[in-house]
């Protein structure tokens, strides 16, 4: 049989490679190691196991997983920050995937209720790293520890811890320095975080381990981190969880598990976590951890009692030198990088300024052969306004007239129907018969 690993060569976040080194712990060994954002493209002869635990997907296209893997799915969380990673979970394909491999085990209540509500059965497990064990017994009594602070904004609560204790403080970052080359190629991302590391997955295992030692050695730890405050639970560090960060559905069910403050409580009631006499964390993440162990040792057959790899003083000494080296120059690199971007950048702005500038003064030009083509048509509505205002008072004088005529006429008629009224008065009366022969003597000699 053929194991496989999850391995993150695009990531910055060393808690990625921490989830993965707690499903390492049950493999008995690694023949695949399979890029995450690349799950669908993988291609073996055989099929090969693989516990796929961890944040699902940055690259929707990457899901579902090839059929080539053979996976337990479990302590997993489902991104759904966008439309096309949740297309991606509800596809036909992907639904089809879901039903083949059994009920989904969620990392969180969040993942576990996008399921549900989607027909997809599914069940909570929590998150792996709380399997994760060194092997050794925590001497909590350990007064000559040193305190971690893993928070975004930590300078606020180290200069209040600095108040409080004599012990070394240290200021612990699991994000590392990005790289524009390996990123996407082609493209000149914006947001730094968004972009891959200078160091290659094996190199991110290796410090991950570091890190997580880092963890387990120390007295306390004061982290506003999920995967530092889960992996300090299995080793029995006592730790404190800030949860101010964006993205606390991650946290969903499992914020429970551990000692929550914000910074302000904190600064009120420095007792509830004194670092030079941290509280014992509380046992409840027990039950979820023992159920994990025997669902991943069931399915691949194998629990180490270590999650660490086995390297020598000489490996040891060997990768630190090269990190370090590594890390001097490609930080400058990195910078030169960044300073490069900005510069062209600038000159695209630029660019794109004077393009802005050329299309505004075409724009400009237009708009004044409008303007002018519109003071012509104002001038023309104008003259044909005025055409239009001498017509209604020639129509208003006609009028006038007509008004005028209609009334002399009106007059007219008047006078007419008077005098009618008179000729008949005079028709009518004795003098006119009296006179009517000698009237028609008179007419026969006009009409000759």
């Amino acid at each position: 049989m053929k194991y496989g690993l999850i391995c993150y060569d695009y990531t910055t976040n060393l808690g990625n490679e921490i989830q993965s080194i707690a499903a390492r712990r049950f493999l008995p060994k690694v023949d695949h190691y399979i890029e995450h954002e690349k799950l669908e493209r993988f291609d073996s002869p055989d099929k090969v196991k693989m516990i796929m635990n961890g944040f699902f997907v940055d690259c929707p296209a990457a899901w579902p997983p090839s059929d080539k893997i053979d996976p337990l799915l479990v302590s997993m969380h489902f991104s759904t920050t966008n439309e096309k990673k949740i297309a991606a979970f509800l596809s036909p394909e992907s639904k089809e995937y879901f039903s083949q491999h059994g009920s989904v085990g969620c990392r969180d209540m969040h993942s576990l209720n996008f399921l549900n509500e989607n027909d997809i059965e599914a069940h909570f497990t929590g998150c792996l790293t709380l399997t994760l064990d060194s092997g050794k017994k925590k001497d909590l009594q350990n007064d000559d520890g040193y305190i971690i602070v893993n928070i975004d904004n930590a300078d606020p609560i180290i200069s209040f811890l600095k108040e409080k204790t004599d012990k070394k403080i240290y200021r612990i970052q699991q994000e590392m320095i990005p790289s524009f080359k390996k990123a996407f190629p082609g493209q000149m991302p914006l947001k730094l975080y968004n972009l891959s590391s200078y160091y290659n997955y094996r190199e991110k295992f290796f410090m991950a381990e570091h890190l997580l030692k880092v963890y387990e050695n120390a007295s306390c730890v004061l982290t506003d981190r999920l995967h530092c405050a889960l992996p300090c639970l299995a080793f029995k560090t006592p730790v404190i969880l800030f949860n101010e960060r964006h993205m606390k559905e991650r946290f969903n069910g499992l914020s429970d598990l551990l000692l929550e403050s914000t910074f302000e409580e904190y600064q009120n009631d420095y007792n509830i976590f004194d670092v030079d006499n941290p509280p014992e964390n509380s046992d409840k993440y027990l039950k979820i951890r023992n159920n994990l162990i025997k669902t991943c040792s069931d399915f691949t057959g194998t629990v180490n009692d270590s999650c660490y790899s086995n390297f020598s003083y000489d490996d040891l000494v060997k990768n630190n030198t090269l990190i370090l080296s590594r890390n001097a120059i490609e930080t400058r690199q990195y910078f030169q990088e960044v300073l490069k971007f900005n510069k062209n950048l600038e000159k695209s702005k630029n660019k794109e300024i004077k393009s802005l500038k050329e299309k505004n003064k075409d724009q400009k030009e237009k708009n004044e052969s409008l303007k002018a083509k519109n003071k012509n048509q104002t001038e023309k509505i104008e003259s044909l306004k005025a055409q239009d205002k001498k017509h209604k008072e020639k129509i208003e004088g006609l009028k006038a007239q007509d008004k005028k005529h209609k009334e002399e006429i009106k007059s007219l008629k008047a006078k007419i129907k008077r005098q009618g009224k008179i000729i008949r008065e005079m028709e009518s009366s004795r003098s006119w018969r009296m006179t009517r022969p000698m009237r028609s003597f008179t007419n026969s000699f006009k009409r000759k």
